[in-house]
């Protein structure tokens, strides 16, 4: 049985997790609002022509959606390897055999992302659940790996199984995980390639007609056929990403129910 200790440990110096370079450059969802409603119309005018309303809101609509799955991907990716590196830090603490309670503590601050769970864990003078609050925040995208870690500290409580075991099979598992994502990244990295080549092949068409001396524009934007052709091509080309989007996300842990259960049962 692990020793149940009253968390009185004074926590390291809390910090804030630093935004990436991106995300401080991030708009905010009304300011990307405004500036499309407003170069929409700047184009409208400009051109003498009602294609900008039905072309730029949904390419816009549909990068920016792209945009934030690739951000929520990278919070997932980077939360799933705080969590790995949280098993690695918390067995080594076991294995130089500090009590479990202390050892989590220690490992829970190792980890700038996980300051949350690190600040519920060690609230002073009070006795937290472990399990409990691991299960909690299993909750959170990529942290489902902490039920497991959970229901090892749970039957650690009250079988005495090592712990120590149990995490290191906790964290063999992430990083088999992490290892197998990274492979299927750069499987899908030559797809992604073509299918953003396939996807400017329209401007490269567009240049041409330029060079030949013809007048696309004029087509495209004046011309009933045109128009048709201007909205179908742009209605393919988002269609496209999106479907390729689609099927990376089904080969992510997130992407389906049956995968994000695995580290649970």
């Amino acid at each position: 049985m692990t020793q149940q200790v009253l968390a009185t440990t004074v926590p390291p110096q809390r910090w804030r997790v630093p935004l990436s370079a991106g995300e401080f450059r991030r708009p905010s969802r009304n300011f990307i609002v405004t500036s499309v409603t407003l170069i929409t119309v700047f184009l409208t005018v400009a051109l003498r022509s009602l294609m900008p309303l039905f072309v730029v809101p949904p390419v816009v609509a549909v990068l920016e959606f792209r945009r934030s799955r690739q951000r929520r991907w990278a919070e997932h990716d980077a939360q799933r390897e705080a969590i790995t590196a949280l098993c690695t830090a918390l067995r080594a603490e076991l294995e130089a055999g500090l009590q479990p309670r202390t050892a989590f503590t220690s490992a829970v601050w190792s980890r700038p992302e996980l300051a949350d769970l690190a600040e519920e864990a060690c609230r002073p003078g009070e006795l937290v659940d472990l399990p409990k609050l691991l299960t909690a925040h299993a909750a959170r995208p990529g942290r489902r790996a902490l039920r497991a870690l959970a229901a090892c500290w749970y039957a650690a409580d009250r079988h005495g199984i090592a712990l120590a075991d149990a995490v290191s099979g906790i964290e063999e598992g992430l990083r088999a995980e992490g290892a197998r994502l990274r492979a299927t990244e750069v499987e899908l990295a030559g797809i992604r390639a073509t299918i953003l080549l396939l996807s400017a092949l329209p401007a490269f068409g567009f240049a041409l007609g330029l060079a030949l001396g013809a007048n696309p524009l004029d087509i495209l934007l004046h011309n009933t056929i045109g128009e048709l052709s201007l909205l179908v091509g742009v209605g393919l080309d988002l269609v496209g990403l999106m479907w390729t989007d689609r099927l990376v996300a089904g080969l992510r842990p997130e992407g389906g129910n049956a995968r994000s259960g695995r580290l649970a049962a």
